[in-house]
């Protein structure tokens, strides 16, 4: 009876740890699955996040991995997906291995993507990494088709434009000369020869005879050395990143193409002409009617830019024997009114005129002054007189994402090679006369001659003087590349 009683005792004990066996274990299978589906969902966000975030691998890192009460919850939900810490530890970066190789790798993932798709393929990794890490990418070439499209568009304004000008061209000139306003200002353009009676008096004053003249000392002995020994650096590696640090400057609307910057082509490129008793230098000012001075007389041509490129014509034709055209119109005074947005485009059309006219022109020369909306001067002392500093600018044809294809130049080449010519010219006899030459995004009509250059001659806080000043050094530099000195 006793024995019974202890095999029914025994028997329930069995019951008991059954039924406690069984509960365990489905206690431990539920909380297994719950822990599975908590980790899918954790991981299933972590990749939407990187997806939300886009942008820079770094900075999805520095965030996830962040000193705050958000970075235990980024470590875990790192910690529980294989693939993404693998991303992370190489910077996104997947090796171009064999399939095989990627699928073993990406196997370790149990999630899925935002579309529920396993990764399973080399080909879904790889686009999953673009997707992750480089999301930035897409915005960039939707730009850059949203630009194409508006470049056409323009393209197709500007034809259209030119097609209408081209009609009207002769019914245009002859309005002119009974009208005072105008589309576009007649041209004035004067002639100076070496010698020639159409200097007139003004022109051949000497630049101490005018007011304001102030003689400093200043020995830049020290300065011209270090332009020779960055000259001589420059010349002897041939470097691209020295060129581009030393000698330029680029401004953030466009972008450079290591291709067209080949210091040894752009130094050693032939750019010296032989003399002609045809017009062979052209000057002009595109923005001559709104770049005046801080001391300029209001509505005296004289005293504005284009008594400066009076002055340069001046210099080149009496004492380096060139024969020069000075285009005097202001190509940014439009219907009375000054309109800087067209003047590019109505001094192209005057550059037409005048290139058909003088086929002989073999350089031109758009004289500027710059604007700086501060009280900075921009001054350097040459032969003891307080003197403008000159840049050199240069057009690119092309913006912070690739070339502007309506902007076509096949004179690049030759247009950057006049600039880093001439800089280099003047820091072999000036000390600061030249800064570094200017880079930006637009074409400013430089396709029409290789040895085409755009200066901006100090800035509005300059004087009179100062600029004129600079008329003679910036005559010397050109002489200097155009004859190989």
């Amino acid at each position: 009876m006793e024995d019974s009683k202890n095999r029914k005792h025994i028997s329930g004990f069995y019951i008991f740890l059954c039924v406690v066996f069984f509960a365990w274990t489905g206690i431990l299978l539920w909380s297994g699955l719950k822990q599975f589906h908590f980790s899918d969902r954790l991981q299933k966000e972590v990749v939407e996040l990187f997806v939300e975030k886009g942008g820079s691998k770094a900075d999805l890192v520095n965030y996830l991995q962040a000193d705050s009460s958000a970075s235990v919850f980024a470590k875990k939900s790192l910690s529980q997906t294989n693939t993404l810490s693998y991303l992370i530890e190489n910077e996104g970066d997947i090796p171009d291995e064999t399939e095989s190789q990627v699928v073993g790798l990406v196997s370790l993932f149990s999630g899925k993507n935002t579309n529920e798709i396993f990764w399973s393929t080399a080909a879904s990794q790889k686009a999953r990494e673009l997707q992750l890490f480089r999301k930035s990418d897409k915005k960039i070439a939707q730009l850059e088709e949203t630009e194409k499209t508006a470049a056409k568009q323009e393209q197709a304004e500007e034809e259209e434009e030119a097609e209408k000008k081209t009609e009207t061209e002769e019914e245009e000139e002859a309005e002119a000369s009974q009208s005072e306003e105008m589309a576009v200002p007649a041209q004035s353009i004067v002639l100076f020869q070496n010698g020639s009676p159409d200097i007139t008096s003004m022109n051949n004053e000497k630049i101490g005879q005018e007011k304001g003249d102030d003689t400093v000392v200043v020995d830049g002995k020290k300065e011209l050395a270090e332009n020779l020994n960055m000259i001589r650096k420059l010349k002897k590696s041939y470097s691209r990143s020295y060129m581009l640090q030393k000698f330029f400057i680029t401004d953030s609307s466009t972008s450079i193409d290591n291709a067209v910057f080949q210091p040894k082509q752009l130094l050693n490129m032939d750019l010296t002409v032989k003399k002609k008793k045809e017009p062979q230098i052209l000057i002009l000012h595109t923005h001559g009617a709104s770049e005046a001075f801080i001391d300029s007389r209001k509505g005296k041509k004289e005293d504005s830019i284009i008594g400066v490129g009076t002055e340069l014509a001046r210099i080149l034709s009496e004492e380096y024997g060139y024969q020069v055209l000075h285009d005097k119109t202001e190509y940014d005074k439009i219907n009375g009114k000054i309109d800087r947005n067209k003047a590019y485009n109505n001094a192209y059309s005057g550059l037409q005129k005048t290139l058909k006219k003088y086929p002989s022109i073999d350089i031109i020369i758009d004289l500027h002054r710059d604007g700086v909306g501060n009280d900075v001067k921009r001054t350097t002392v040459i032969n003891g007189k307080r003197t403008a500093q000159a840049m050199f600018f240069n057009g690119l044809s092309r913006n912070a994402s690739g070339d502007i294809a309506y902007l076509q130049n096949d004179n690049l080449q030759g247009n950057l090679a006049f600039s880093l010519q001439l800089k280099i010219a003047a820091m072999e006899r000036f000390a600061d006369f030249a800064r570094p030459v200017y880079l930006k995004g637009y074409r400013y009509n430089m396709h029409l001659r290789k040895r085409y250059t755009l200066i901006e001659l100090g800035n509005e806080n300059n004087t009179v003087q100062e600029q004129k000043n600079a008329a003679a050094p910036l005559a010397m530099v050109i002489d200097a590349v155009l004859q190989g000195k």
